[in-house]
């Protein structure tokens, strides 16, 4: 039953994570912990591995719908690893604490704008695909903070870079989901298999949500591809600011 469980589940999480470009690690790590019961590190990697096959996926249904922006993918991708080995390191000298208050304010302000701003994005429900000019340097360093974020909270980045991309870049929302996935298939290859020589992939609920988020991904990609922008931003606000309650909730 237990297989059956986590099939289920992970066909929930790929759905959502494609859908929204957010590879559903904040789903997951929750899940991992107080459902399963496992450790934050067992919760992170196993998180990670699944995000692995999630964004893959997501990714694969993207580009063949051409909606992927790879000048700004492979940048982006390339500017967060960076930020990550900096928030890893940085992580050992700051104060969990007050980090979550912040970040998790920062999230609930940032949530409430893009949920206010979503039916105001007309660009977003345009036909192009990849936009003819962007401000790929303001992206890049966007990347490596974004990186850095990711990294001192455990969480993935997609839930950064797809209003980033809507707001400062100012991509069509569906392709800065696209391309968001794309992204994350580069940050999650590296967490995952550094956690896996760490020992911190719980195997059995790995698989099992990683075979469930490979097909729920390609019904994610397709539901992305005939939902109202505006809906899929709202969406987005709202996991953006549950991901910062929990961050506050969770240093009372």
């Amino acid at each position: 039953m237990e297989i059956v469980l986590f099939l289920v589940t992970g066909l929930a999480v790929g759905c959502i994570g494609a859908m929204l470009g957010i590879g559903g690690g904040i789903i997951i790590v929750p899940l991992m912990s107080f459902v399963f019961g496992a450790t934050p590190q067992e919760a992170a990697g196993t998180s990670m591995f699944v995000v692995l096959f999630n964004s893959l996926s997501g990714a694969y249904g993207y580009y063949k719908q051409r909606r992927i922006c790879w000048d700004a993918a492979w940048k982006f991708a390339l500017a967060t690893i960076p930020g990550g080995f900096l928030g890893s390191y940085i992580a050992h000298y700051l104060e969990s604490k007050t980090l979550f208050i912040i970040f998790g304010i920062f999230f609930a302000i940032m949530a409430v704008m893009m949920f206010m701003k979503a039916d105001t994005k007309s660009r977003s429900e345009v036909s192009t695909n990849i936009p003819e000019n962007y401000d790929w340097k303001l992206g890049t360093v966007c990347s490596v903070v974004v990186g850095f974020i990711a990294s001192i909270l455990g969480i993935g980045g997609g839930i950064i870079h797809v209003p980033m991309m809507t707001y400062l870049l100012k991509f069509p929302v569906k392709t800065a989901i696209a391309t968001s996935t794309a992204i994350l298939t580069v940050s999650a290859f590296s967490g995952a298999v550094s956690h896996a020589v760490l020992g911190h992939v719980v195997w059995i609920p790995a698989l099992g949500l990683s075979v469930g988020a490979v097909i729920g991904a390609q019904v994610g990609v397709r539901l992305a591809s005939k939902t109202k922008s505006s809906l899929l931003m709202k969406l987005t606000a709202l996991l953006v600011f549950a991901m910062g309650v929990k961050f506050v909730l969770s240093v009372a």
